[in-house]
């Protein structure tokens, strides 16, 4: 009996300390790890989160916006695709600040608190292969400007970018960056011709010869390309900055940096474009929202039968009168292929969202984009009360739609290459709406492997699912899952070290759908 009330008093006490978490053992390592990047003297956000006092002094309102999973900023839906190095806490990490602030918010022992980090605003890049920063530049207007700054690469010889970070000279007032390279000298006479540093244009860089290479918006952090694969820049090539100033800067100044990691090559070659844009491949167009109407608009894009493309990230873009926006593929044989799926569009938070391995997107498949706009007093963020049409335009007050694809030709293996491993846990996510309506089965990673094979599939409603291992005589060797599972997407890890070397195929039947897939054990 002594050592049972003794095992109890321990679980108990260990229950106790769980739900008792301090700032020093419990409170700070999630804040050093996922907030303090931006929460830190000078960086983006309004204020820090370094020491206790920092903490506590707005532990309120810390509570309220992880709890409602407003921070860490991360608009996409974590539970129609999972996507790289997403910013979002555990459901653990959430309930230790719900705890920690509802138990009085107790410092803990201040000397067992890791170190802080340590933040200089500078480069998170390390040391650049090459470094260009605009000209000092004063905003002359009052209203919304794009300013393009053109400067030379000095480059001898072609490159590749393998890396490249925007480190934005005055956080409050650019508001984001497209970064073009191009091969013709005529937005330097743009430039000459235009009083003070760089030019104005609105609706890209002004020169016919330029290609987007890169971008920044609030909350961007450098971006990477995968081994082997960069951005070419020709040699003697120009850089191009367009930086977006809001309407309210005027009178203030900044000199934004650009800096690049570079490979000689030969690399394979990425391109950035919106594939998918209100100009050319919306389905229900123009791009036109009536004053206190709400409106949903589709694009669709069909990639050449001839053209299977790997598929490293995506970037949607919209002003502020969108409210969501999903993109996905359906290929030739009817597999849904999911990109990305926002229900609570943020102006404040765009991105480049990265895919965890590389997707391969088949010839014939077709890309398609929804999208939702309020145009209504409903609507907190309208920039117009009462309610005014909208367009089609650059201005924040305009419109756009367009998702950009960060893409290049397939070669067999792509579908292997892992961007990001790491998985958060216990994320949930909304409903998905009604637009990818049947289960999914995709691609086998590695493929092939000698040890173990990584499967992912996707359920729009909560179903039993059922997925059999049969080799090439139809010969079921293994019943890999039979069971309930929730709706969003799963990953399984599956040992086939046991197999014999060979051809195998995977089915998954949920309902009256099924899916196969084939690998290769060697």
């Amino acid at each position: 009996m002594k050592k049972l009330f003794y095992t109890l008093f321990i679980f108990l006490t260990g229950q106790a300390a769980a739900q008792n978490p301090n700032w020093a053992e419990d409170i700070a390592p999630i804040l050093f790890n996922h907030c303090t990047p931006c929460h830190h003297t000078g960086g983006l956000a309004p204020f820090p989160l370094i020491t206790f006092g920092d903490a506590a002094a707005v532990q309120l309102g810390m509570q309220d916006a992880v709890t409602n999973r407003r921070m860490p900023p991360w608009p996409p839906d974590p539970a129609y695709v999972p996507l790289a190095h997403e910013r979002l806490l555990s459901a653990a990490e959430i309930t230790a600040i719900d705890d920690w602030v509802n138990n009085g918010a107790p410092s803990g022992n201040l000397s067992l608190a890791p170190p802080p980090p340590v933040y200089n605003n500078g480069s998170l890049l390390g040391v650049a292969d090459l470094s260009l920063t605009i000209p000092t530049y004063t905003i002359t207007s009052p209203t919304d400007i794009y300013r393009c700054f053109p400067m030379a690469s000095n480059l001898a010889a072609q490159q590749f970018i393998t890396a490249m970070e925007v480190i934005p000279g005055n956080p409050a007032i650019v508001h984001h960056v497209l970064v073009y390279a191009d091969v013709g000298n005529n937005t330097i006479l743009l430039d000459s011709a235009d009083p003070g540093p760089g030019y104005t244009n609105f609706g890209g860089s002004g020169s016919g010869t330029a290609k987007l290479i890169g971008a920044w918006v609030p909350g961007a952090m450098p971006y990477s390309l995968p081994v082997n694969m960069g951005i070419s820049l020709q040699a003697n090539t120009n850089i191009i900055v367009q930086i977006h100033y809001p309407a309210g800067s005027l009178g203030m100044t900044d000199t934004t940096k650009v800096n690049f990691k570079l490979s000689p090559g030969p690399l394979r070659d990425v391109t950035i474009f919106p594939v998918l844009n209100h100009a050319f491949t919306m389905t229900n167009g123009p791009l036109y929202i009536p004053a206190d109407s709400i409106r949903t608009f589709h694009e669709q894009y069909l990639v050449a039968a001839s053209s299977t493309i790997s598929v490293l990230s995506v970037a949607p873009h919209m002003h502020l009168i969108g409210k969501n926006i999903i993109s996905y593929g359906v290929t030739p044989v009817n597999d849904t292929i999911p990109f990305i799926k926002i229900d609570n569009w943020d102006f404040k938070w765009q991105g480049n969202y990265s895919f965890r391995k590389v997707l391969k997107v088949p010839g014939g498949t077709t890309l398609h984009a929804y999208a939702l706009y309020d145009n209504t007093s409903n609507n907190l963020l309208n920039p117009n009360i009462p309610p005014q049409d909208v367009w089609d335009g650059e201005s924040t007050t305009d419109e756009m739609m367009l998702i950009y694809f960060f893409f290049l030709a397939y070669q067999p293996g792509d579908e292997n290459i892992i961007i990001d491993s790491t998985v958060v846990a216990g994320i949930t996510g909304p409903d998905f709406g009604s637009v990818i309506v049947t289960p999914q089965l995709y691609d086998v990673y590695p493929n092939p492997s000698a040890e173990s094979i990584n499967i992912s599939f996707f359920l729009p409603a909560e179903e039993k699912v059922s997925i059999l291992l049969t080799d090439i005589s139809g010969k079921i060797s293994g019943e890999i899952t039979d069971d309930l599972y929730r709706q969003g997407i799963h990953e399984l890890t599956y040992d086939i070290s046991r197999l014999p070397a060979g051809s195998y195929q995977l089915t998954l039947r949920s309902g009256s759908t099924m899916r196969s897939k084939t690998f290769v054990k060697n």
